[in-house]
This record gives structure tokens, sequence and C-alpha cells, in this order.
């Protein structure tokens, strides 16, 4: 468990911009999370406790608007995305 105040200073304020700006009030803020807990852990460890944060987002996310998808909007993103994934 780690007892040192100076992380909890940089994580409270790393997962609050994380959730906002993937809540869509933030824009592209997420991106600093790690790296802002990175100034007082070592990175492995700051992207292993920010994983989980975000993966539970998208999840909430892929479920509060399980029944909001266009079918179209689908057909046109699912080639490049398998695509970019594949590459």
């Amino acid at each position: 468990m780690i007892t040192d105040p100076l992380f909890y200073a940089a994580a409270i304020p790393a997962v609050l911009i994380a959730g906002i700006s993937k809540g869509g009030f933030g824009s592209g803020l997420a991106l600093v999370a790690v790296p802002m807990m990175s100034l007082v852990i070592p990175v492995p460890m700051a992207a292993a406790i920010m994983l989980p944060v975000l993966i539970s987002i998208d999840f909430i996310t892929v479920w509060v608007y399980r029944r909001d998808w266009s079918r179209a909007d689908l057909k046109v993103m699912l080639p490049g995305a398998v695509v970019g994934t594949l590459v």
C-alpha cells in the first residue's frame, strides 16, 4: 500500500482530470494523468494504477450508451479500426 502523501497529492487530481476528460469536458486532458503521477512514482506503476480506472470509465460509458449507436456509422468506421489495429 502506498502511504506517501505526495503520491495522493498527484494521484487524486490525475484521476479526476482523467474522469472529467473522458466525460467530454476536458478535451484531451486525460493524456496528462500518467505523466502527472509519474512525477512521484515509477512510470509502469503509474500506468498500472491508471489502467483499471480508464477501463472502468470506458465500461460505464459503453453500458450507458449501449442502445444509442448507429449501424451506418459503424459500417464506415469498423474497416479503418480493424486496419489500424492490425497495423
